[in-house]
């Protein structure tokens, strides 16, 4: 059944917005997904929206090959002209919304949730925190950072390759390291 509904999603974006789903992208609860004209999401990619509130892409977004996006329970928004590339995972457990012209390196993780971790008792039956992730337009996320749950990153950002951001980040601000710590501000840029 999930194969043929893959099919008619497919069919559906192709002809209504000239977007080009391939046949070996999986798509898990294509009732929730909603998108754009002219997206591509490549071979491998992945969008499970089964369990969420909703996936949603703006025009132009491309999905590279094994590009991940979980919709979890509050689900992800993705802006016009945003790029997921390859390995990278986007989890909506606690809502991720991403700005236009956004650029999401090379095994990159965005995860909006973060386990509960008193000594008292397992982390495995600990209950988890949702918190959302927003990330402005015109960023640029490099190679393997990761974004922490409840984290805000401003426009014209740019996030260094294995960051970790575990604060906030202002408008136009280029933070590396672990964790991200601001290194310089974009020059030229206004908000």
């Amino acid at each position: 059944m999930r194969y043929w509904q893959q099919i008619a999603f497919s069919l559906r974006a192709r002809l209504s917005g000239g977007s080009r789903v391939s046949s070996n992208a999986y798509l898990k609860g294509v009732n929730n997904i909603r998108i754009g004209s002219k997206c591509k999401i490549h071979a491998d990619a992945s969008i499970d929206a089964s369990r969420s509130t909703g996936v949603i892409l703006g025009d132009q977004v491309t999905l590279n090959r094994f590009a991940y996006i979980q919709g979890g329970d509050n689900g992800v928004r993705l802006g016009n002209h945003v790029e997921i590339n390859n390995f990278s995972i986007v989890n909506g457990t606690g809502g991720v919304d991403i700005g236009d012209d956004t650029l999401i390196g090379p095994g990159v993780r965005i995860i909006s949730y973060q386990h509960r971790f008193a000594a008292e008792t397992t982390v495995r039956s600990q209950a988890t925190e949702k918190k959302p992730i927003r990330i402005g337009r015109d960023c640029w996320i490099g190679a393997n950072a990761i974004v922490l749950a409840g984290i805000s990153i401003g426009d014209g950002a740019i996030v260094g390759a294995g960051a970790v951001v575990t604060r906030d980040v202002p408008d136009n601000a280029v933070v590396t390291g672990i964790p991200a710590t601001i290194k310089k501000f974009r020059q030229g840029l206004t908000s």
